[in-house]
């Protein structure tokens, strides 16, 4: 085997190589890379897409749902962890509740310091890694909406869990969905590959990207492992999920000195049912 093959067979053979679960961590990426930074926030405004946001009609009954359910009307101070273009923050502003929103995406913190500047509303926007995050002062409530702890390592979801609980004021209230097993039985391991891949998403240029699908049946884990090909580099970034029983659930919060005590099918409000999301109400225990 000549040097030109052997060096592109190990190329292709690292591309489809299966890493052990949340051995890598690239989530940065989506949102420190401007081209994907600003697709991302396209797939967000986009009323009727779900890649980066549920769609808007669902996110209108969901901020009402919250806001009569935790009496946000009342001045109650909000914490949204992983806030992207205020799609949330800005309706809880609006009815009357004292926000901040915290997100790694300067794209989609200056969209939403925008729309709160054009809608006269004092909503406190800070860019940073909400992992990194230390908050000033306390919160009657805290969100983690769009299954944003799927995405995080044991580790991680310890570290960010632990971080609600010390910002919780007395009697406040966190509110957090994950994906369950049932979207976990929905998924299959796959493997594709195109020029510009997903149409251009990745970069604005040409480009190869290739895109793997590894599910992990132990630890209940899929990877969405993305190698984007370049004419001048080489990038992958690993899209980690992690899917949930309640018990599971129920048990990472306890760990973290919270006490899960109210249970639904969503973040709307709709009953505790046997769907691909579940959505919790803790307090410190």
């Amino acid at each position: 085997m000549n040097t030109p093959t052997r060096d592109l067979y190990r190329s292709l053979d690292e591309i489809h190589a299966r890493p052990a679960p949340f051995s890598r961590y690239t989530a940065d990426v989506l949102w420190s890379d401007e081209h994907i930074a600003r697709n991302m926030l396209a797939f967000h405004l986009d009323p009727d897409s779900a890649p980066a946001s549920r769609p808007h009609e669902f996110i209108a009954r969901s901020t009402t749902w919250i806001a009569d359910r935790f009496g946000l009307a009342q001045g109650k101070r909000v914490a949204d962890f992983g806030c992207g273009p205020g799609l949330y923050t800005l309706p809880w502003a609006e009815a009357g509740a004292r926000v901040t929103g915290i997100d790694i995406s300067p794209v989609s913190v200056a969209h939403a310091k925008g729309q709160a500047q054009e809608a006269g509303l004092d909503i406190d926007y800070v860019e940073a890694n909400y992992l990194d995050y230390e908050p000033n002062g306390l919160f009657d409530l805290v969100t983690l909406i769009y299954c944003d702890l799927c995405p995080l390592s044991p580790t991680q979801r310890r570290q960010l869990l632990t971080t609600f609980r010390d910002s919780l004021a007395d009697g406040g209230s966190i509110l957090v969905d994950a994906f369950t097993m049932r979207a976990y039985g929905g998924r299959s391991e796959a493997s594709e590959h195109s020029q510009r891949l997903m149409h251009g998403f990745w970069a604005p240029g040409d480009y190869w990207g290739f895109l793997d699908t590894f599910k992990y049946d132990q630890a209940k884990v899929v990877l969405d492992k993305y190698t984007i090909v370049e004419p001048h580099r080489v990038r992958t970034i690993y899209n980690w999920l992690q899917y949930f029983t309640l018990d599971q659930l129920k048990a990472e919060f306890a760990q973290c000195g919270l006490q899960v005590v109210e249970c639904y099918g969503d973040v709307a409000g709709a009953p505790a049912a046997a769907g691909d999301v579940v959505a919790v109400i803790a307090r410190k225990a």
